[in-house]
């Protein structure tokens, strides 16, 4: 990676069996993964209170890096959102 060159992630929030809207499961980009993450998961557990959808369900956070013009899924974290 050059020195001129900027990292930048994002992440997808998906639930099992459950459809969320795209817009509301992405994260902007961040220069962190974790914050990345952190807000998927924040999108989601809103969208899921403002449904009136309570309880526990399973997640999977996948987490792309954006460099340059190519933009590369890197990890899929499991994740519990409870409501």
């Amino acid at each position: 990676m050059s020195s001129g060159e900027l990292r930048k992630f994002y992440a997808v929030a998906q639930i099992d069996n459950f459809e969320v809207p795209e817009n509301i499961a992405t994260s902007k980009l961040h220069l962190h993964i974790s914050s990345a993450i952190d807000e998927a998961i924040e999108n989601v557990k809103e969208y899921l209170k403002n449904s009136g959808l309570n309880g526990n369900f399973a997640t999977n956070v996948l987490v792309f890096v954006r460099e340059e013009s190519v933009t590369r899924l890197i990890e899929t974290v499991k994740a519990k959102i409870r409501t």
